[in-house]
Formats: structure tokens, sequence, C-alpha cells
């Protein structure tokens, strides 16, 4: 997923709310995972029960984490 899929995902669940992209976010969360992100915020957004408007917090935190993993160099060397 990139930013302009998260950014589309990011419109629909504003509009139409969580339930309506459950597959979207579970592949997030999944994707989030498999990518070395570690958040308590995963659990909150893949959580169907938890409150709505903590999983679309947890959405922007989660979102924001991907795109910061995207922009890190992954063989940057350590000094």
């Amino acid at each position: 997923m990139n930013t302009i899929d998260q950014d589309r995902l990011a419109h629909g669940i504003a509009q139409d709310g969580l339930v309506a992209y459950n597959d979207a976010i579970t592949a997030m969360v999944l994707r989030a995972r498999s990518t070395g992100v570690r958040s308590s915020a995963l659990d909150v957004l893949g959580d169907a029960e938890q409150p709505e408007v903590a999983r679309q917090r947890a959405f922007g935190k989660v979102a924001a984490a991907l795109a910061a993993h995207r922009r890190t160099p992954r063989d940057r060397k350590a000094a």
C-alpha cells in the first residue's frame, strides 16, 4: 500500500467508517507488522471491538509509521 492508497483509504474511512474497509484495514495491519512496524496502535486498529474513534486514531499512527518506514533507507549502515 503506497501513500496514495493510504490517502484514499483515509478518505473512505472518514466518509464511510472503518467497518466498510475491514479487509483493507486487516491487510494494512499485516503489512505493517511484516515490515517491522511496532506499535500498540496496530493492536487497536486490528481489533474490531475497540471504539471507532480509537481505531481511527490508530489508523493515523499506523499510516504515519508505514510512510516513515518507506522513507527510511533500508541499507543505511550504522556509523
